[in-house]
């Protein structure tokens, strides 16, 4: 009888990634205090390395015997997706241990300084970030237990202080599958000391409204997830914004009546712009040019989109 066409040496990988993935989506709709999206973000080349390494033990394996029809092996797609199962098992029996959410209040003051850096590094969760605060740092947290509670240093000397917002340090696998993503950091910031503000995110969303703080540098660096950075307002002096996302996207609102000019690369992404018009390799607005104040802005996206917003 005639041989059968063998079957694409693939299609058993992408059969098995997509079980996998629908397994991992349904648990975490029925339980919704865990997120498996800190473990990917961290770990995904792991998947490309098993991978090959399995294709490579397949290619070096004997031969069939002359004669037979060609063995079909797949060790290198059972080995990729058996380490993906074993990560999101340990990740899930990690939740379950470690996921009791706890709450704190904190407010820092400003001790007589009058220009304040702050920086703010929070490794998976939602984060939330506003003015309006009478003291210079005022913040409602969510947190898991294991990871412990959010860390506030703050220093000053003379008018100048420095405030650092992290999570505690932690290493090891426990630690990582500790992290549920359901941390959730409200944080106002006051309007006129504020001068500086660094945020870095590893996994998560990132909501900045920042249209009434009077910022001359802003940077925000996130791993994977989502950046919504609202800028508009009546600024009173130049500012520098940097805007850095790995996997995911980023939407930034940009004032009109102050001049605006943004260097955007989308990366493998792509960007959508909004009221701006491209000017000398830059987006710039209306004001840009005849405002005494400027923004200006770089965002860099790797594999996601960028929207800018007037």
């Amino acid at each position: 009888m005639p041989d059968q066409p063998p079957r694409r040496s693939g299609s058993l990988f992408w059969a098995l990634l997509l079980i996998a993935m629908g397994v991992t989506f349904l648990y975490a709709n029925l339980r919704p205090e865990w997120s498996p999206w800190p473990i990917i973000s961290r770990y995904w080349p792991v998947l490309l390395i098993v991978y090959g390494l399995g294709k490579l033990w397949d290619a070096f394996r004997a031969p069939s015997a002359p004669g037979s029809p060609p063995a079909r092996r797949h060790g290198g797609e059972i080995f990729a997706i058996s380490v993906v199962i074993l990560l999101l098992v340990f990740a899930a029996a990690g939740s379950r241990r470690f996921s009791r959410i706890s709450h704190s209040t904190e407010a820092v003051d400003a001790q007589g300084a009058q220009s304040v850096r702050m920086d703010i590094e929070m490794p998976a969760g939602e984060l939330t970030v506003s003015g309006g605060a009478t003291r210079l740092l005022e913040g409602d947290f969510n947190y898991a237990e294991s990871d412990g509670q959010p860390l506030i240093s703050y220093d000053h000397s003379g008018t100048d202080g420095n405030l650092t917002l992290s999570q505690p340090g932690h290493s090891g696998f426990n630690h990582l599958v500790g992290r549920n993503g359901h941390s959730h950091w409200t944080v106002r910031l006051n309007d006129d000391l504020t001068r500086e503000l660094r945020v870095e995110m590893g996994a998560g969303q990132g909501n900045l409204n920042l249209s009434g703080v009077h910022l001359t540098k802003l940077t925000v660096e996130i791993g994977a997830g989502e950046i919504n950075a609202d800028l508009t307002g009546d600024w009173k002096q130049d500012v520098d914004v940097r805007i850095e996302g790995g996997v995911g996207s980023a939407t930034i609102r940009l004032p009109r009546t102050v001049g605006v000019r943004v260097a955007a690369d989308g990366g493998i992404g792509s960007i959508d712009v909004q009221g701006l018009h491209s000017q000398s390799g830059y987006y710039v607005n209306d004001a840009y040019g005849n405002s005494p104040v400027t923004m200006n802005v770089r965002a860099e996206g790797g594999i996601g989109r960028i929207r800018l917003i007037e």
